[in-house]
Formats: structure tokens, C-alpha cells, sequence
């Protein structure tokens, strides 16, 4: 009853992979670019990745009531320890999620920049 159904590891592997993944593309270093196109696909490319985020959200939300429900049924040490375990995570994806808006925000205005200076 304190275990985790298979279901739960195996969206918590998907959830785990994507979040390392998309820190990955985030964390690469933004270089200034004065060409308009490059500027458009890497934009594009972090609205993929906002959309990729959304649909990722309900295997965030799985995990997060399946260790609400192991935490009424759990032995208070198994249950600490799944609580740990996706603070971490919800911690980790608020921060990507916020990264992901700021990046988009900066290459919007960058973007409206250049075109009002071409």
C-alpha cells in the first residue's frame, strides 16, 4: 500500500528526463544576434518548448497527488522521503518555467529592438 504504483516511476523517468533536458537548451548561453531570422527560430523554439511544458504538466500533477495519496497510506519516513522527492522536482520545474518566460520575454523585446532599428 506504501508503494508507488509502476505507472508513478515511469512518469516520474518522463518528467526527470524532460525537465534535464530543457535545462539543457535554456542553459545554453545566449549569444547576441543581430540577425532578425536566427532570432525568430530561436523564439520558436522556445514556444515548442512552452507548449512541450504544458503537456508535461499532467504528469507533474499525476506525481504530485499519487504522493498526497501514498502520504495518508505510507509509514511517515517512506512518506517523507516520496515528499522530498518531488519537492525537488516541482522546485526545479517552477524555476524552468520562469527561465523559459523571461528567455522568451528578452528575445521578444531584443526582437522588436531590432526591427525598430533596421
Amino acid at each position: 500500500d506504501s508503494l508507488p504504483p509502476a505507472h508513478y516511476k515511469e512518469t516520474m523517468n518522463t518528467v526527470l528526463l524532460w525537465i534535464q533536458q530543457s535545462e539543457t537548451k535554456l542553459s545554453m548561453p545566449q549569444v547576441a544576434v543581430a540577425e532578425y531570422e536566427i532570432m525568430e527560430q530561436r523564439l520558436r523554439e522556445l514556444k515548442a518548448l512552452q507548449s512541450s511544458l504544458q503537456e508535461q504538466q499532467k504528469g507533474l500533477n499525476y506525481l504530485s497527488t499519487t504522493v498526497e495519496d501514498l502520504s495518508r497510506k505510507a509509514p511517515a519516513e517512506v512518506s517523507q522521503r516520496y515528499r522530498s522527492e518531488i519537492e525537488v522536482i516541482l522546485g526545479r520545474w517552477k524555476k524552468l518555467s520562469a527561465q523559459l518566460v523571461e528567455h522568451c520575454q528578452k528575445l521578444e523585446e531584443r526582437m522588436t529592438k531590432l526591427q525598430r532599428f533596421q
